[in-house]
């Protein structure tokens, strides 16, 4: 899988550095792309400029920049250079999905990129304030309009409450899928034990200073429990008046120590030296805070109770106003076995619910069922008559070139000099199985077939039950090293966003000399070229009329790429395979209108004959390059 994940703040934690603003997004998204990386995934991950090469990588973790925060002019920038360098991140990163947590305008510039690159979105809800009508959080209207927009054009939504969920779907009319918060590993000294932590008789704060986080009620209790130790960590968000009110205030109370920001690698040590959590926030979604603390059996006095899971099962207490809070402080430092009990309650919780491999693991099914999703869906749906591509004669421009491709396939398998210590075949997008069954029957190999859409592995697997037909995605591929001494890959790697990975994944299977054909389109056609020119021209025409007329206009597309020949065979260079020959086939108009019209399937009839031999002509007028390459080199 490769994934791209937009997160403006992340430098700081991606990097450790502790830079900029770090909050619960930013410490996310760096345990999130961290643990893809080494699960085998490729990850990119957008933010700020901080200095620095403009593409970094990390811990394997691709870091590209943005510009800097504070360049360009003020209101022009947010067009020049905030927007304009989004845009060209995202197509550095040339994900097969995007991902962006937390309420932003950047919500919706990431999903109109992802539209009009037809590529899938998935935004995850940070706060409950994500999911309320006014959005609290977002300042200006512009902000607010681009938000929505990406909400609704995500193909996916996540939260992380129920009551997220439910928002969501009264607010928006949207559905979402729920995910646990992953915690951060504890990191306990070798004489820690949670039962000690009772007679810390402290309660600490964690979180940035800023109004939504109402730290003044933490100092209002601290008044009233003048005998409770109470420390504060983080940094001030601002050097408004307020703030500067709230740290004259802190360092006036005598109970109060406020530490400002502390490094990540010394939390632990303020979790293993506390008592208590104490939340003040208005508002908050699943605060990172609470699994720390309950990491280390530490209980949580709150005002924001998500699903109710403090109360269920005894994770602390929730009070709806300061004095509430006083109340269950005061009674819970005072009650050695209460506390002991909820402390054992804690840590049950947190192993069970929010152990990091539990929860990444739904995050990395939701993002590869909506990567085979994207792509498999279109398929799906040509399933049942994809055979008839290949058997039909002349009825398209479509039948003609999936019928041309295979031919020349035949051809090249037929001139292979086959080594019997190695005769294994694998179709790579083998649909419903009948170019595996052509192909097969060339030489002697046994076939093996993979495909992305479930409905024509189902259809292969029955009418083809001698061979071996998986469900899988070709950027990972189930076998073991150079298992296949053929590979066919025939109107597969368009549609495959990460492509190059796709190619390593088929140099990594293939035998030393194996034989590698695949197909490509093939972007020097002219006829390609002008189907270009016809969708930029009238796609504007057909939503301005869908809009008019009321009728839906689709939305539904997907990633289809074309390549020049030497484009390619320089891309089959990076991952060992070397190209043997170059076969073009297949011409005429392919405009949807046009592709089953008699005079136009005439034409390419009559240019397959003309110019099939002419190498000039068809670099230029060919619709399709059929690649035979070999792997010469490497392990």
């Amino acid at each position: 899988m490769n994934i791209c994940i937009v997160a403006h703040n992340a430098y700081g934690a991606l990097t450790g550095e502790e830079s900029g603003h770090i909050g619960g997004v930013e410490r996310q998204t760096a345990l999130l792309a961290l643990w893809l990386v080494e699960h085998g995934h490729q990850v990119a991950v957008i933010t700020w400029s901080e200095g620095g090469e403009n593409v970094e990588y990390i811990d394997g973790i691709r870091i590209i920049k943005l510009c800097k925060v504070d360049d360009g002019w003020p209101i022009l920038r947010f067009l020049n250079p905030r927007w304009s360098s989004l845009n060209k991140a995202l197509r550095i990163a040339n994900a097969e999905l995007y991902y962006h947590n937390c309420a932003e305008y950047v919500t919706g510039q990431v999903a109109f990129w992802c539209k009009w690159n037809k590529r899938p979105f998935i935004y995850s809800v940070a706060s409950d304030a994500d999911c309320a009508l006014d959005l609290p959080n977002l300042k200006y209207k512009r902000e607010k309009i681009l938000f929505r927009y990406g909400l609704k054009n995500s193909n996916v939504v996540i939260t992380q409450t129920y009551q997220q969920k439910q928002l969501l779907e009264t607010n928006y009319s949207l559905q979402a899928e729920v995910i646990n918060m992953p915690g951060t590993p504890p990191c306990y000294d070798a004489d820690f034990k949670s039962k000690k932590l009772f007679f810390k008789q402290k309660v600490i704060w964690v979180g940035r200073l800023h109004k939504v986080k109402r730290i003044e009620w933490l100092i209002k209790i601290a008044h009233a429990l003048p005998d409770v130790c109470f420390e504060v960590i983080g940094p001030s968000d601002d050097t408004s008046i307020y703030i500067q009110n709230i740290l004259k205030e802190l360092e006036s109370t005598p109970n109060i120590s406020y530490l400002g920001k502390i490094a990540r690698l010394n939390m632990p040590n303020i979790y293993q030296n506390s008592t208590l959590l104490c939340n003040t926030s208005i508002y908050e979604g699943f605060p990172n805070t609470y699994l720390e603390a309950w990491s280390y059996g530490v209980p949580v006095i709150t005002c924001i109770d998500p699903d109710h899971h403090i109360q269920k099962n005894k994770l602390g207490y929730q009070a709806s106003h300061y004095l509430g809070l006083v109340q269950q402080i005061k009674s819970l430092l005072g009650d050695i076995d209460s506390w002991q009990e909820m402390s054992k309650n804690c840590l049950q919780y947190y192993q069970e619910h929010h152990q990091q491999k539990t929860v990444m693991q739904k995050f990395e099914k939701t993002f590869l069922a909506q990567i085979r999703a994207h792509v498999s869906v279109h398929f799906d749906n040509v399933s049942q008559q994809w055979s008839d591509f290949y058997t039909q004669k002349e009825l398209s421009i479509s039948h003609l070139d999936l019928q041309h491709r295979l031919a020349l396939t035949e051809n090249i398998l037929s001139n292979l000099k086959v080594k019997s210590t190695q005769n294994k075949l694998l179709d790579l997008g083998c649909g419903t199985g009948y170019v595996l069954e052509k192909v097969v029957a060339i030489g002697p190999w046994s076939g093996v077939g993979v495909d992305i859409s479930p409905q024509m592995v189902t259809y292969a697997q029955k009418k083809y039950p001698q061979f071996e037909i998986l469900e899988a995605t070709a950027t990972q591929l189930p076998f073991n090293n150079q298992s296949f001494s053929v590979i066919v890959c025939l109107g597969v790697m368009e549609y495959i966003p990460a492509y190059a990975l796709a190619l390593a994944e088929i140099s990594r299977i293939i035998t030393k000399q194996g034989d590698v054909i695949i197909s490509i389109p093939n972007k020097n056609s002219l006829f390609r070229k002008l189907r270009k020119l016809e969708v930029f021209l009238f796609s504007p025409f057909k939503r301005l009329q869908a809009k008019i007329t009321g009728k839906v206009h689709s939305t539904h597309s997907i990633c289809h790429q074309q390549w020049t020949a030497d484009d390619f065979a320089q891309q089959l260079n990076d991952v060992d395979l070397q190209v043997q020959s170059l076969n073009y086939c297949t011409y005429g108009v392919l405009s949807p209108k046009l592709v089953r019209d008699k005079w136009n399937i005439n034409l390419s009839l009559w240019l397959t004959q003309k110019i099939n031999k002419k190498p000039l002509f068809n670099r230029y007028l060919a619709n399709t390059i059929v690649i035979h390459a070999k792997r010469v080199k490497g392990n």
